[in-house]
C-alpha cells in the first residue's frame, strides 16, 4: 500500500483545488496527463483512457475539499482513498516498460521529492 502511494505521489503531484471550477478541474487533469505523457511517453490511446480517470479524481477531490461537514483528517483520508483508486485504474493502462520506469523512479526519487518544508 505504501508503494502505491509513493508511485502515485511521484507521478501525480498534489495540487490545492480550493475554489476550482469544473473547467479548472479538467485543466488540472490535462496538466497532470501532460506530465505523465512526458515522463512515460504515453500513447494517444493511453492518454484517452487516463484522461477521464484524472478528471474524475480531481472532481472527487474538489467535492471532498468543499464538504464543510468533514474534518481535515476525514478530507485527507478520503482524498487519499480517491487518489489510490485512480492510481490503481491508471496503472492498468501502463505497459510493462512504463511500470518498470515507475519502479526505477521509486528507487531513485527526484531531488524535489526529498526536500522538506
Amino acid at each position: 500500500m505504501k508503494t502505491a502511494l509513493i508511485v502515485s505521489l511521484a507521478l501525480f503531484p498534489c495540487f490545492g483545488f480550493a475554489g476550482t471550477s469544473p473547467t479548472t478541474t479538467v485543466s488540472e487533469a490535462n496538466r497532470e496527463l501532460a506530465v505523465m505523457t512526458t515522463k512515460l511517453k504515453l500513447s494517444p490511446s493511453q492518454q484517452n483512457k487516463i484522461r477521464p480517470i484524472l478528471v474524475s479524481e480531481f472532481a472527487k477531490r474538489k467535492s471532498i475539499e468543499d464538504n464543510t461537514t468533514l474534518s481535515d483528517k476525514q478530507k485527507h483520508d478520503q482524498i487519499g482513498t480517491a487518489h489510490r483508486a485512480a492510481c490503481q485504474q491508471i496503472k492498468t493502462v501502463f505497459t510493462p516498460e512504463q511500470m518498470a520506469q515507475i519502479d526505477e523512479g521509486m528507487k531513485h526519487p527526484s531531488p524535489t521529492s526529498s526536500t522538506s518544508k
